[in-house]
């Protein structure tokens, strides 16, 4: 899957061939190495490889230590170039998903969020409701409104008004259309408790 993705970007430096002369050795025609398998390969023989090759030479004292972290390396870019990494180099890939491991899990999308302030949550500002639908100005409808913030309202012929920022401003509150004029809708009277 490698080489599908490897297409989509800039050609990189590969090696196909080591060596010069009568005793180079060619890969192949469908083998090459590319760098950021080589700099993965180093990175993971320095670490974890040199951790993992201490504790394989305590078990198999015959080769010495750089012998397995050179084959830990190995290993290791051998299997990053099997893998599919999401259309990035090795490198690139691996160096993510480190990120990822280290970033902070509450975000709010753009920021990452410290957890010992006290969220708070955004209030949304909103000038006119039409139908059970917020929006801000302009805005036009039919029938009855509310207005949240001090707004200009004027009515055309139809029966359609539109709400402004600039004009003369009508106090928040709950508005019909009634034969072409705006009338404020009266709020229910406050119920008193009986004693």
């Amino acid at each position: 899957m490698y080489r599908t993705y490897r297409e989509l970007y800039r050609a990189r430096t590969e090696i196909t061939t080591i060596g010069k002369g009568v005793g180079a050795i060619k890969l192949g025609k469908y083998v090459a190495v590319g760098l950021d398998i080589i700099f993965l390969g180093v990175i993971a023989a320095i670490f974890p490889g040199f951790l993992i090759a201490v504790f394989i030479h305590l078990f198999f004292r015959l080769f010495p230590v750089i012998v397995w972290q050179i084959a830990i390396g190995v290993l290791a870019g051998a299997v990053a170039k099997q893998f599919d990494p999401q259309g990035k180099s090795a490198l690139t890939w691996t160096l993510d998903v480190l990120a990822y491991f280290r970033r902070k899990r509450i975000t709010d999308g753009f920021k990452a969020m410290n957890l010992d302030k006290k969220i708070v949550l955004p209030r949304f500002s909103f000038y006119a409701v039409d139908q059970g639908i917020a929006r801000a100005t302009p805005i036009s409808g039919k029938g009855s409104f509310t207005l949240h913030k001090p707004l200009s309202v004027s009515v055309l012929r139809d029966g359609t008004w539109i709400a402004k920022r600039v004009g003369h401003l009508h106090e928040p509150g709950k508005y019909r259309v009634v034969e072409g004029e705006i009338r404020r809708m009266k709020d229910a009277p406050m119920l008193r408790r009986q004693a």
